[in-house]
């Protein structure tokens, strides 16, 4: 029997693999299996399952199991399969990586453990694990360079953007660091509390509602109307895709006037400073 390594991932034959006795869950509805089918078949899968390897040479789902019976449906050979020991913190850290409620500190302190606890592992299998590119990991990595009274002040708070933190935790004078970060946290304590609370509170109410329309969709559809959700998650896709990129658009025109404004600002007052 082949011996395979913690930490790395590879294609499984579905026929080797063996469900969890002790998965909490025990009911899987055909309806949310075949949504979620269509969906890796239009996209692939995204994160691979989660397994470990028993001393009998037992190969077992620990993690995925609505993943590994959406390949069956799709009558799929081979599955995605990252390896681990089963341990419990280790398991509780590729959890939490894939919540999209963390911040952007909490997502890239949590890696570093990961990465830590797998030892000399690609930093591709790790971004394979936890869903995101290779780039977008290496950039979250890079804020474990703050200093620790800046990764305790931004720990925890989702104003402070990965996109922002990026370019300044990879500055390697101390001193210049600091003072871009207390720049743009300024910026960002500069919203007004009132209306950044109403703004988040709205911003919740639109998540819940779409929550509540998705959690309809996958739950409460019949088997002979897949076929019309499809239809309306792929419209829902189209629109989504022209809302970021309208979003990511406008983020580049924002970008381009900050960067000129902050140049001539520095022009006006006789410094220009050169970028490391």
């Amino acid at each position: 029997m082949e011996s395979h390594k913690i930490g790395k991932i590879y294609k499984l034959p579905l026929t080797i693999l063996s469900t969890n006795p002790d998965q909490p869950r025990k009911v899987f509805p055909e309806a949310e299996i075949q949504v979620l089918a269509d969906s890796i078949k239009e996209k692939g899968l995204l994160q691979p399952i989660l397994v470990k390897e028993l001393e009998d040479g037992q190969i077992i789902i620990v993690s995925g199991e609505r993943r590994f019976r959406a390949h069956q449906l799709l009558e799929r050979e081979t599955i995605p399969s990252w390896f681990t020991t089963g341990d419990a913190e280790e398991l509780a850290l590729v959890e939490n990586l894939v919540r999209e409620d963390l911040s952007a500190m909490e997502t890239a302190e949590a890696l570093m453990k990961l990465k830590e606890r797998l030892g000399d592992k690609k930093q591709a299998d790790l971004a394979k694990l936890i869903g995101k590119a290779k780039s977008t990991l290496s950039e979250y990595l890079s804020l474990n360079k703050f200093p620790q009274d800046i990764r305790d002040e931004i720990r925890g708070d989702n104003r402070y953007a990965l996109r922002d933190l990026k370019k300044i935790a990879v500055k390697k004078d101390p001193v210049h660091r600091k003072e871009l970060f207390e720049k743009y946290k300024n910026r960002v304590l500069k919203l007004n509390p009132k209306k950044r609370a109403q703004g988040e509170e709205a911003h919740r109410n639109k998540l819940k509602t779409i929550q509540e329309y998705f959690d309809t969709l996958l739950f409460k559809t019949k088997p002979n109307d897949l076929k019309p959700l499809h239809e309306e998650m792929v419209n829902i896709k189209v629109s989504v895709e022209s809302i970021l990129l309208k979003i990511n658009i406008l983020q580049d025109k924002i970008d381009a006037s900050n960067k000129v404004t902050n140049f001539n600002k520095k022009r006006k007052s006789g410094v220009v400073l050169v970028e490391e």
